[in-house]
């Protein structure tokens, strides 16, 4: 449950904004950060090969387009363009190792641009986003399963794009 609550903390900062109105257009992205769907999930391909304690290439075309970055104010559900372009993965009860890699390399991100973003709900140390000035993220969460698995899993984002 709480990968939940922080998994949308984090999906939905940038949508914040949302909930006042109907959300940035795909226009408006075009004419402010241009950024579009093709090159932002290339960059969170790359990004999750980054921070993997796996050798690995992600293929661009696994990257899901994620959460709508438009609020519909009858139903406050999520749709788009423009969108949220990801990739996640998650290793059931990992060795410390795999955890010990993938935290060293979240935190080589800060050599990127990256930040480490304070006030993360919850307290597993192994917890952490990263995010840069752009708005693309990269973070691990590390929880409990009720079957008393552990889950960790390893999440790249991107700020809105359009198509």
């Amino acid at each position: 449950m709480r990968k939940l609550v922080v998994l949308c903390a984090v999906l939905a900062i940038p949508a914040c904004a949302a909930f006042v109105g109907d959300g940035p257009s795909n226009d408006t992205i075009k004419n402010s950060s241009g950024l579009m769907v093709t090159e932002a999930s290339q960059i969170v391909a790359d990004n999750f090969e980054l921070i993997s304690p796996k050798a690995r290439t992600v293929d661009v075309s696994s990257v899901k387009l994620g959460n709508g970055c438009r609020t519909d104010p009858n139903t406050l559900k999520s749709y788009g363009p423009p969108w949220t372009p990801s990739y996640q993965e998650v290793e059931r009860n990992p060795s410390q190792e795999y955890i010990d890699e993938a935290l060293a390399d979240l935190e080589a991100m800060t050599a990127r641009g990256f930040t480490r973003q304070e006030g993360i709900p919850g307290d597993d140390p192994a917890s952490r986003v990263y995010r840069d000035a752009r708005g693309f993220a990269v973070y691990s969460i590390r929880d409990k399963t009720v079957r008393g698995e552990i889950e960790f899993t390893l999440f790249a984002s991107s700020p809105c794009a359009a198509e």
